[in-house]
C-alpha cells in the first residue's frame, strides 16, 4: 500500500471508570459529573464512527454503566480492560482486538473526552496521518496527545499520560499540528475546556447534560482581573463594588486558563468572609449559548 492510498482506520477509545473520571469538573457538574463524562465518551465515539475513514471503534472499558451505552452505537465494539494495568496496556489490548477483527487497518488511539469532535476534522487528521508510520495530534494545552496513529504494519506504541506529546515526538511520531482540526485537539479536563468545546459545538449527549447544569454554571460572582503574575500564577480580582480579592496558584490552575489580562471579566467562586475572603475558582465570564 502506497502512502498516498486511502487507509481504513480502527480507533481504540479508552473509557475510564466513571467514578474516577473528570474529577476536575466536580465543582461545576456535582452529582452530574459521571453523566457528563459518559456523554463525552458517547459523543466522541459517535463522531468517530461517522468519519468515513474509520472502519471500527474498539472501546476499552470496565465501567458497568458505560459499556452497554457505548455498545449501542453501530460499529462500536466494547471490550473489557483485561490487562487492568493502566491506560497504555489497555490501548494495546484494544489494538490487538481491532487487528484481529480488521486485519490491515491502520491503528489509532483516540481520547474519550472530545465532545466537540467533528467527523470531517478527524478525517483530515487521518488523511494526513497516512503519510507517516507514526503520527499524533497534540492537545490544546500543548503537553498531551488526543490522537495517536500507526500505519498498517508500523509498530503501535502508545505512550499516553502526562507529557505524552514529547514522548510521542521523541519516539519518531510526526506531529499533526493542523489549524483545520480544532475539534480533534479540544479535550476537556476543566470548566474552561468545556466552554471552549461548547463554542466549537458539542454533541447531543454533552449538550443535554450541560442544559441541566446551566443554572448552576451561571451561579457565582463576576469580577475584573486587577493583577496577575505569570510567574506565581496568582493575582487579584476587583468586584463590581470595589472589593479586591486575591487568588492563588491553586485557584488559577483549577481554572484551566493559560493566562489572564488586566480588566478581563471572570466568574469567580469564593470562600471566607471579610479579610479572610479569597477566590477559590475563576473562569471566563461569558458563556456561549447552546
Amino acid at each position: 500500500m502506497s502512502a498516498s492510498s486511502p487507509i481504513s482506520w480502527c480507533l481504540v477509545v479508552p473509557v475510564k471508570r466513571l467514578a474516577l473520571a473528570k474529577t476536575r469538573l466536580a465543582p461545576l457538574a456535582g452529582e452530574h459529573r459521571e453523566e457528563l463524562a459518559l456523554a463525552f465518551a458517547r459523543d466522541t465515539v459517535a463522531a468517530a464512527l461517522a468519519c468515513p475513514r474509520v472502519a471500527a471503534v474498539v472501546v476499552v472499558t470496565d465501567d458497568p454503566r458505560a459499556a452497554p451505552v457505548l455498545a449501542t452505537l453501530a460499529g462500536a465494539r466494547v471490550v473489557p480492560d483485561k490487562p487492568d494495568a493502566g491506560l497504555n496496556p489497555a490501548l494495546l489490548h484494544g489494538a490487538e482486538q481491532a487487528t484481529l477483527a480488521h486485519p490491515g487497518c491502520g491503528l489509532g488511539a483516540l481520547s474519550a473526552d472530545l465532545p466537540a469532535l467533528r467527523p470531517g476534522e478527524l478525517g483530515i487528521a487521518l488523511d494526513h496521518a497516512r503519510y507517516h508510520p507514526l503520527a499524533f495530534v497534540p492537545d490544546f494545552a500543548g503537553t498531551g496527545t488526543t490522537l495517536l496513529t500507526a500505519r498498517p504494519g508500523a509498530p503501535f506504541e502508545p505512550a499516553f499520560g502526562e507529557g505524552s506529546r514529547a514522548r510521542h515526538r521523541d519516539a519518531g511520531g510526526h506531529e499533526l499540528d493542523l489549524a483545520t482540526i480544532p475539534s480533534v485537539r479540544r479535550d476537556v479536563d476543566t470548566e474552561t475546556d468545556l466552554w471552549e468545546a461548547v463554542r466549537l459545538g458539542v454533541g447531543a449527549g454533552t449538550s443535554a447534560v450541560i442544559e441541566a447544569l446551566r443554572p448552576a454554571s451561571l451561579a457565582g460572582v463576576q469580577a475584573s482581573v486587577r493583577t496577575f503574575s505569570p510567574e506565581t500564577r496568582s493575582g487579584t480580582v476587583l468586584l463590581d463594588d470595589g472589593v479586591e480579592l486575591p487568588f492563588d496558584s491553586a485557584a488559577f490552575d483549577a481554572s484551566g486558563l493559560r493566562r489572564l489580562r488586566f480588566g478581563q471579566r471572570v466568574r469567580i467562586r469564593t470562600e471566607g468572609e471579610g479579610a479572610a475572603a479569597r477566590v477559590t475558582f475563576l473562569t471566563i465570564a461569558t458563556l456561549p449559548d447552546l
